[in-house]
């Protein structure tokens, strides 16, 4: 579970839009003005992983308790691994009225060894995979705003064998909070709301049913 009494629950906040393939030139124009300059935007290249639970729950309330893992792998240019990290998001908030979505997270970096021996030992397996592609901004010193293509693989595990899913070449842009404490998340709402506002003349951001972001396991 991600709750519990030894370490407090933080959240995410996130907004989320399709951007078309015309438009991204005129947006990162737009995110180079808010958020510095040409020298702002940072490469975004990861590798992301999901594992399931090696052993299904049965079908009852405990299986709300199972949670996707995801292995989060930073390549550098030449599809090296940079840094890897293991994320769990918990099932977000459903209807809350808010202005964007709202959902518990845990990222751990690992900092030694192997993680996918760890995932192994924690009773977890391989599930799916993509590579993100593109770039992002920081605003705000807070706020995570990525614009980025996904991609398959072809070949599992092998990075170099990805090509798109989306072969029109259009965009995904999502603006991410830093986790943060539950008190603090109607301010950061509110900011997301006014960077919504901010960059509506290029793409619309929007508040994602709470039913597509539900942390369940696609057990077959």
């Amino acid at each position: 579970k991600y709750t519990g009494t030894g370490m407090p629950t933080h959240y995410e906040c996130s907004l989320h839009g399709l951007l078309a393939r015309d438009q991204e030139p005129q947006l990162r124009t737009r995110l180079e003005a808010l958020c510095g300059d040409t020298e702002a935007a940072h490469r975004e290249l990861h590798h992301e992983i999901s594992c399931i639970p090696c052993i299904e729950t049965p079908i009852g309330p405990l299986r709300r308790e199972d949670h996707v893992l995801r292995l989060r792998i930073e390549l550098d240019p030449l599809g090296a691994e940079k840094s890897t990290s293991i994320c769990l998001l918990g099932h977000p908030e459903p209807k809350s009225g808010r202005g964007a979505s709202v959902r518990p997270i845990i990222n751990a970096q690992l900092l030694s060894g192997s993680a996918s021996q760890l995932l192994s030992l924690l009773g977890y397996k391989f599930s799916s995979e993509f590579v993100r592609k593109g770039y992002w901004f920081l605003y705000r010193n807070s706020m995570k705003v990525v614009v980025s293509q996904i991609y398959r693989l072809q070949e599992q595990g092998n990075v170099q064998s990805a090509v798109p899913v989306d072969p029109s070449g259009n965009w995904l842009v999502q603006i991410a909070s830093d986790a943060m404490a539950q008190e603090l998340v109607p301010r950061v709402c509110d900011q997301l709301e006014e960077l919504k506002g901010l960059l509506e003349d290029y793409v619309e951001l929007l508040v994602v049913d709470h039913a597509f972001l539900e942390n369940k396991i696609p057990y077959s």
